[in-house]
């Protein structure tokens, strides 16, 4: 076999060597340039987060008291009277009114005179139940007391009503008070104390 047979056939494999590493080398080369564009090119930011759940609003409370203090009426009474008041509190809440009444609004494990205190403060009216016993009651005279201070000091209306064997004592006797006793009828002697409450001047009949 000469030299020249076993040349020709020596480049032709080098010639395919050389092809292939070229046929590499550029498959490298692209996989380069993927990865460089890749990380030339911004990613698009993250969205905004999901909005927070607005905070619930909280009830208002009046100055030192619980939330919904703020009524139109601050009913006092005695022990004795209790039914009889509790009678007139839902006839007011029928009529428009709140009513903030030491039985509906004193819970258990409450501060009794703090809850009555408040009830006072956010009160626009106040009434005070005379029945028989009411004079001889000192929580009744206290109640008394700080609801004239109200009266005199902020304007709060306050208005005695007289039921059953209730006599006006002498420290309610200044004012002109609503007057249950029989022979009054109710509903008439009710609609008195109703035009009171908004203000209004007696029905004249």
């Amino acid at each position: 076999m000469s030299t020249l047979s076993l040349v020709i056939p020596m480049v032709g494999a080098a010639a395919g060597v050389v092809a292939a590493t070229a046929g590499v080398v550029g498959s490298v080369h692209a996989i380069r340039q993927s990865r460089l564009s890749r990380a030339a090119t911004p990613s698009a930011p993250p969205g905004p987060p999901p909005p927070l759940p607005a905070p619930s609003a909280a009830p208002s409370a009046s100055a030192g008291g619980q939330p919904g203090d703020d009524r139109d009426v601050f009913v006092a009474y005695a022990r004795d009277d209790e039914t009889w008041a509790r009678g007139l509190a839902v006839r007011l809440e029928a009529a428009g009114f709140t009513v903030w009444l030491d039985a509906w609004d004193v819970g258990e494990g409450d501060l009794f005179v703090g809850r009555v205190e408040a009830g006072i403060r956010g009160a626009r009216n106040a009434l005070m139940i005379v029945g028989a016993r009411t004079p001889d009651e000192p929580v009744t005279r206290e109640e008394y007391a700080a609801l004239m201070t109200r009266s005199i000091e902020r304007g709060l209306r306050f208005i005695p009503v007289v039921h059953g064997d209730g006599e006006l004592p002498e420290f309610l006797a200044a004012r002109r008070c609503v007057d249950f006793r029989a022979p009054a009828p109710f509903e008439e002697r009710f609609d008195v104390l109703v035009r009171a409450l908004r203000g209004q001047r007696p029905a004249r009949v």
